[in-house]
């Protein structure tokens, strides 16, 4: 043989340390694997808790408010398909006629101290 430079896969280092950068590299992605699982473990305990957990009063009052506009927006669908010409009122007039109407159906809640 020559002098020449011998082929990479003859060299007696190459594979010992090509195994060794796989077996690495392996082991990498082995941890990397247990740290998403761990994630994805706390991620649905988190998510069970939620589904499972009392509302508490914060909901419940979101959950109030979301009815009261709900009945307010019935209302005022009521309110003006029982004169269809309030539906040419302005926005500003409409909502000062729907007040009125609401007070005169006895719909509006006030406190007993509150003045009109």
């Amino acid at each position: 043989m020559s002098d020449q430079a011998t082929p990479l896969l003859e060299n007696p280092v190459f594979i010992p340390a090509l195994l060794g950068v796989l077996l690495f590299l392996q082991l990498v992605l082995l941890i990397a694997v247990f740290n998403l699982s761990g994630k994805v473990s706390r991620l649905m305990r988190w998510a069970a808790s939620k589904e499972n957990r009392v509302p508490d009063a914060g909901d419940l009052r979101l959950a109030e408010q979301k009815e009261a506009n709900s009945e307010q927006k019935h209302l005022f669908a009521s309110f003006l398909a029982e004169d269809p010409a309030r539906r040419e009122l302005p926005k500003k007039e409409q909502f000062a006629e729907f007040r009125r109407w609401r007070e005169e159906k006895g719909l509006n809640w006030k406190n007993p101290g509150e003045s009109a």
